[in-house]
């Protein structure tokens, strides 16, 4: 547990078909929460969950190869994805299935939430997904951490001209156990806006 305030080939209609089945549960309407330094996040209310789903856009000066290649670097996720204290992966089944492990620090007294995630990519052209959800009961769960028993979300990776790639992040977890709101609703904001900064100002460099 940690004391600190830190808290990681389908045609287009089947992208969004994908999309729009693994986050059926919300039908809220998006609310655009923060728009900062190139980044947006809106969030919509998912019925019978404490934490809110968000969606987090950002336009990057980068090729979509490479933004590719960071989110599949899963080693990588502790020096951006925001909170981020541990990142490895756990198994690969090739180049486009991949399972990870992560742990996102959250401030005391709340207990760390530790993630298994299965990602898979898919992709239309120059059109990428990243499908993520969560497979809890791949090994047992550590000892004074909470399991995120439930995920799912994914990234599209959309080049644009003059050199840019529309990148978009939408995720809806449960968290387990019980959280305060106001770390809910930092947890749908603030996570996933610094992780975007974090992810714009690497690539960008």
């Amino acid at each position: 547990m940690s004391k600190s305030s830190k808290f990681s080939y389908f045609p287009t209609l089947l992208i969004v078909g994908i999309a729009t089945i693994a986050l059926a549960q919300s039908t809220s309407p998006w609310s655009l929460k923060k728009d900062k330094n190139g980044v947006k996040i809106y969030t919509r209310a998912v019925e019978g969950s404490q934490l809110k789903e968000y969606k987090a856009i950002v336009n990057i000066r980068t090729d979509v190869a490479s933004a590719q290649a960071l989110i599949l670097d899963l080693d990588s996720y502790t020096e951006w994805q925001h909170n981020c204290s541990v990142s490895n992966v756990l198994k690969k089944n090739n180049e486009n299935d991949i399972y990870g492990y992560n742990v996102t620090d959250a401030p005391w007294p709340v207990s760390d939430r530790e993630t298994i995630v299965r990602t898979e990519v898919s992709k239309n052209g120059e059109v990428v997904l990243l499908k993520m959800t969560a497979t809890p009961d791949m090994m047992p769960a550590s000892k004074g951490m909470v399991r995120v028993p439930a995920m799912t979300g994914f990234w599209t990776l959309t080049p644009k001209e003059g050199g840019i790639t529309e990148v978009v992040q939408q995720v809806h977890a449960d968290p387990g156990g019980n959280i305060p709101d106001w770390l809910a609703n930092s947890a749908v904001v603030d996570t996933p806006y610094n992780t975007l900064l974090n992810m714009k100002n690497r690539l960008e460099r």
